[in-house]
């Protein structure tokens, strides 16, 4: 087996080392001291495809593959591991979800805006009585009728999500009901919800760390509708197994990635 990185892989290493260093370096301290978040650097990223990096090029991602994922986030982590958070969460958490699940409308709505930096996500699960246990006591919402339309009430009070006040699309996990059956399904289900949404309230912030990237609470009670559902109506009930394969991607690999460029520092 050969473990030699090619020419390409090589190439995208140097150019994430190069990134970090001319543009994430000065002024990294004053940043995680301020709580500043870098939104001059993360546009800057997805101008250079590190935001959407293994995305298929036809919804505007970069189209690499996951060692060139690897060796960007170990090169970026070396020098501002908040930075590094932010291309985690878009890359493996949420770019990686939606198109794995999304409908082909959803993706060509938010994957070229993910990929280019337009997009902050984040993805809410973890609740005062559950963490990644999606199977735990988690938001609910509702399907109900309004105006002779079928919408969905949900309810929410998530807190230590990464991104959560900054975010302006937001992966929401909750548990649906349907006490009327007017769509005949229920059972945990994954939405992606944008912020201009009324009563969305993202305003508190958790810092137990004192680190540039901001962690906080989603709160509120609004409707969402059918269409935002990821996947469509028929992946109502199915969030769970999504939620596993999800946070797989989000942990499996940019965790280890960033741990070895945090040995390589410490």
């Amino acid at each position: 087996m050969n473990f030699n990185l090619s020419e390409e892989h090589l190439m995208i290493r140097d150019a994430a080392r190069d990134f970090a260093v001319t543009e994430l370096l000065p002024g990294v301290i004053e940043r995680d001291e301020n709580q500043i978040f870098p939104v001059e650097q993360i546009k800057k990223l997805g101008e250079l495809g590190f935001m959407g990096m293994m995305v298929d090029p036809k919804y505007g991602g970069a189209g690499m593959d996951t060692i060139s994922y690897v060796l960007a986030m170990e090169e970026l982590s070396k020098v501002d591991a908040s930075a590094s958070v932010v291309v985690s969460v878009n890359n493996s958490l949420v770019c990686w979800g939606l198109e794995k699940y999304g409908t082909d409308q959803q993706k060509q709505k938010y994957l070229s805006g993910l990929s280019n930096g337009d997009y902050i996500p984040c993805f809410g699960l973890t609740g005062p009585n559950n963490g990644s246990d999606a199977t735990g006591s988690i938001d609910e919402g509702e399907v109900v009728e309004e105006d002779g339309k079928i919408k969905i009430k949900i309810n929410l009070n998530k807190r230590y999500i990464t991104l959560a006040p900054v975010a302006n699309l937001l992966g929401i996990a909750f548990n649906l009901k349907d006490p009327n059956n007017l769509l005949g399904k229920e059972g945990i289900t994954l939405a992606l919800v944008e912020k201009h949404h009324k009563n969305l309230q993202q305003n508190t912030y958790h810092n137990p760390l004192n680190v540039g990237f901001p962690n906080g609470t989603i709160k509120g009670e609004f409707l969402i509708s059918k269409d935002d559902i990821i996947g469509g109506e028929e992946m109502i009930g199915n969030g769970w197994k999504m939620l596993m394969e999800c946070l797989s991607a989000g942990r499996g690999v940019p965790l280890p990635a960033t741990a070895n460029a945090s040995s390589k520092v410490a």
